[in-house]
């Protein structure tokens, strides 16, 4: 039994004396965060005390004064597994991100797969990059925290405008004619299909009418060097396997 199974099978434990829980039956535990949103009748000062709230509640735990571990090289913080949220130490093997996951544990641009690493300030360039991750519940939170920031960030600029125009720079409303030429259904019924290949890293070809220059066929192609590392998904309109994932990712880490 490795280390995160001793784990949680303690959390188990632990869960299953209480009264409230002592039926049997259970076989996992679950993080649930209680977040209280701020009632404040000003929505700057609401939206200010749910990030520093947020924050606080995201903060990764850390191991006690009285461990000797505490004092080793990077031994601060107790979580230093890739797949363990590194707030409450639970498992996220078979966690469903749901829409978060191309979103924090994709490459914005390829759509390849990349780590999420929570950091030890919460915030992106705060402190140092962890090993672990957030479960689903603290990445929801992690992304309402993303969005209040963006929120602040914008609001704390109200001049863009101005010094904009002071560089020359106007902006000014246009409608974009729609392309009136209808797709084919068949394009329009494997797109999805594409899209969930580009993802996956599967390389698409494109072959060029040299007399139109249209596009006249276009191929997938399935490299076994880049499938290596590249995680199935079950049927292509599935979202991946968490436990897929990260074997994924320990593979990509072995071949760097």
């Amino acid at each position: 039994m490795n280390e995160q199974d001793l784990y949680n099978q303690r959390m188990l434990q632990m869960m299953q004396q209480m009264p409230q829980h002592g039926e049997e039956g259970y076989n996992d535990v679950v993080a649930q965060v209680d977040f209280k949103m701020s009632d404040h009748p000003n929505p700057k000062k609401a939206r200010r005390k749910n990030i520093k709230n947020a924050i606080k509640a995201l903060q990764p735990m850390k191991r006690s004064f009285l461990s000797p571990r505490r004092y080793w090289f990077g031994g601060k913080y107790a979580i230093s597994k890739p797949y363990q949220c590194v707030v409450d130490g639970t498992n996220c093997m078979n966690a469903d991100y749901g829409d978060l996951f191309d979103q924090y544990f994709r490459d914005p641009h390829t759509m390849q797969l990349k780590p999420f690493k929570a950091w030890s300030g919460v915030v992106p360039g705060s402190g140092r990059q962890l090993q672990g991750t957030y479960c689903p519940q603290h990445m929801m939170l992690f992304h309402k925290l993303m969005e209040w920031i963006e929120l602040e960030e914008a609001e704390a600029d109200p001049n863009f405008f101005q010094r904009m125009a002071k560089k020359g720079v106007a902006f000014v409303p246009v409608k974009r004619q729609a392309n009136a030429e209808e797709e084919h259904p068949l394009i329009i019924k494997w797109t999805p299909v594409f899209i969930e290949a580009q993802k996956d890293g599967i390389q698409i070809v494109h072959y060029t009418n040299p007399i139109t220059g249209e596009n006249d066929i276009t191929m997938l192609v399935f490299d076994n060097r880049t499938l290596a590392a590249t995680a199935p998904t079950g049927t292509v309109l599935k979202s991946m396997d968490m436990a897929q994932y990260h074997q994924v990712i320990e593979q990509m880490g072995k071949q760097q």
